[in-house]
């Protein structure tokens, strides 16, 4: 169970791709909690508590999964050390053949940045490194040099983004013309425009965008949103309450993967599928 590079996304043909589930459906979920008010241990038992009984879903959970947004860790872990911390999640992830995407602070080459990985099929693998850096993160972080990447989840095409990289448009339209399906959001938030951002990124690139922040007040007295989203292309709005947590799950079906695949190239110009 070792660290690595997410896979770059094969992107499949219109409609559903192959290995989603029997009948090309597929199951997006988010995780919205609180990580300020438990302990890194207590987050990771969280996490595997909250998804019992779950199967064959990739799930977001918030930015800096692990504990408070606002007082960073004195430390942060080289990749190749995350392994211990979150063997719990690995070895769900492969019993119950889940994803989990989240981003943590993140010491790399000697600088720290804002790292959303996926824990899936046993592996840790980087999805991102937040470009869009807000507030005291720009003191402590270094941005991200890509504003998107073109990954594999769980045989889906994919990008994430985390919680302001969304507010600028280009990176997902530049995946969305890539064919990418779902866009994934770790986030932490107060205000609620980032949920008008991700309805709207669904509507005008024909995605699936997940929106997943935590709730409750961190020490220095910052009060969180919640309100975490499933935002179809269709309008569809799958939202959780402000101030609880909650898992949030929605299975989508072939046939609506392929009408929106079908609208994605009419609205962004992705490449049609290759004949035969």
């Amino acid at each position: 169970m070792t660290p690595s590079t997410a896979r770059p996304s094969t992107l499949p043909p219109n409609g559903a791709p192959a290995g989603v589930g029997g009948d090309g459906s597929f199951r997006i979920g988010l995780l919205q909690f609180a990580p300020q008010v438990r302990s890194e241990r207590e987050n990771v038992r969280f996490i595997r508590s909250a998804v019992r009984g779950v199967t064959d879903a990739t799930i977001v959970l918030p930015e800096f999964f692990l504990g408070s947004y606002r007082t960073y860790p004195l430390f942060f872990p080289e990749q190749d050390e995350l392994a211990r911390p979150l063997e719990p999640l690995l070895a769900v992830s492969v019993e119950q053949r889940l994803r989990f995407v989240g981003s943590l602070p993140v010491r790399s080459h000697g600088r720290n940045f804002n790292r959303a990985l996926v824990v899936g099929e046993g592996t840790i693998s980087t999805a991102h490194d937040k470009v869009r850096l807000f507030g005291p993160e720009l003191d402590v972080f270094s941005a991200g040099r890509s504003p998107h990447r073109l990954i594999d989840i769980g045989g889906l095409p994919s990008t994430v983004q985390i919680c302001m990289d969304i507010a600028d448009p280009v990176p997902v339209r530049a995946a969305a013309g890539a064919g990418v399906r779902l866009v994934l959001s770790p986030s932490t938030v107060s205000v609620a425009f980032l949920r008008v951002i991700h309805q709207a990124r669904a509507l005008e690139n024909q995605v699936v965008s997940v929106f997943c922040n935590r709730h409750g007040v961190d020490d220095d007295g910052t009060v969180y949103l919640g309100r975490s989203g499933i935002f179809l292309p269709d309008g569809t709005d799958v939202s959780v309450r402000a101030d609880g947590d909650e898992l949030a799950l929605r299975t989508v079906r072939a046939e609506q993967l392929a009408a929106w695949s079908a609208l994605q190239r009419g609205l962004v110009g992705t490449p049609a599928a290759p004949p035969g």
